[in-house]
């Protein structure tokens, strides 16, 4: 009896009072504390980098609100190099501040491959497997040889280039190509004369 008498008592309802006040000012502050901390719903648009320089977008002012970091580079001999070719997070995103953006750049020197054996292989085949490895097929020479339309030589500016030579993605290759038995042949246009043709 003396207990409930207790919780109805002027002094019990006091100190209850005080507990849940207190309680809710903890909780509160701490909720406050919460949004300062991780800046709920402070986000920023990610601009669209593309085209700028690494040097552009970490002095410029507008910028400083993300981290940049290069973590890839491609060879494009269209495009400027140094110069930004994608980033993640994509334009346009909602980010907070600090955050990273990851960027691949335009390479200041080209890409390299291996170039293969290409004799005795067909033309088909040959310009084939220059394009996969990123070259370019340059002057196709006839020539007197027994086997019609395939390899007899490959070339690198004007000279004899060996299979298995490390040589830059985009480059010319030229060929020289048996004529075979009937000792004639016509040229086909390269790429850069249809294009020259379709001008």
């Amino acid at each position: 009896m003396d207990f409930f008498r207790f919780l109805a008592s002027r002094r019990f309802l006091k100190h209850l009072a005080g507990v849940i006040v207190a309680g809710a000012a903890v909780i509160w502050l701490i909720l406050i504390i919460l949004k300062f901390y991780t800046r709920h719903n402070d986000y920023y648009s990610v601009p669209d980098f593309t085209g700028q320089t690494l040097e552009q977008v970490t002095a410029s002012d507008d910028y400083r609100k993300f981290g940049f970091e290069v973590v890839d580079s491609v060879f494009d001999n269209t495009r400027a190099k140094g110069t930004i070719l994608h980033q993640d997070p994509y334009p346009d995103s909602k980010v907070k501040e600090g955050r990273m953006i990851y960027l691949t750049i335009v390479s200041f020197l080209p890409e390299k491959t291996t170039l293969p054996d290409l004799k005795n292989l067909s033309l088909r085949q040959a310009v084939g497997t220059l394009q996969s490895l990123g070259l370019k097929v340059g002057k196709i020479l006839y020539i007197p040889a027994f086997d019609d339309d395939a390899v007899q030589q490959q070339m690198f500016e004007g000279k004899v280039i060996a299979p298995g030579t490390r040589i830059d993605k985009g480059s010319r290759i030229d060929l020289t190509v048996g004529m075979g038995a009937q000792g004639h042949a016509t040229v086909p246009a390269t790429q850069d004369s249809a294009e020259k043709d379709s001008m």
